[in-house]
């Protein structure tokens, strides 16, 4: 009997810790970085999900190119902070609503990397290009690569 209680309180102390990581996971902030010649410098968290889901604009005007999405190849803290934050989307939707444009109008979905200096390195290239990264990347390198236009705690 003793040791089904202890087992009990185990699983009950672990199932707390795993929530409490979970829920610590989501409240981490995530910057929204665009390529440096990028006219914009702030954006609202509406303007982000427009611009990253390409439901209003195809293209930066400012620019004069092709709004490139960027996202995280595989599950992780960010990217799942940045769906239910400002897409309020699951990654499910985000992929069903990618499919959707791709059947519709043969629109190419968004670029996907494994890490955030994969992310710096593709918008630092790509003038269109608009992603999300971890806020604990950031430093003096990154700001001299690429454009912060929101923070998302």
């Amino acid at each position: 009997m003793k040791k089904n209680i202890l087992l009990f309180i185990f699983v009950i102390n672990l199932t707390l810790l795993t929530s409490f990581i979970q829920n610590k996971d989501l409240d981490q902030s995530v910057v929204i970085i665009v390529n440096k010649e990028n006219p914009i410098e702030k954006l609202s968290v509406s303007e982000i999900k427009l611009y990253w889901l390409r439901k209003v604009k195809k293209r930066w005007t400012e620019l004069n190119k092709n709004i490139k999405p960027v996202d995280r190849k595989g599950k992780s803290s960010e990217q799942e902070a940045f769906y239910k934050k400002v897409l309020k989307m699951s990654a499910i939707d985000v992929e069903s609503y990618f499919s959707q444009k791709q059947y519709e109008s043969a629109e190419k979905p968004q670029d996907k990397f494994s890490s955030d200096k994969d992310i710096i390195d593709f918008v630092s290239e790509q003038e269109g290009a608009i992603g999300f990264i971890n806020s604990n990347s950031v430093n003096s390198e990154i700001k001299s690569k690429v454009k912060i236009v929101a923070t998302i705690n």
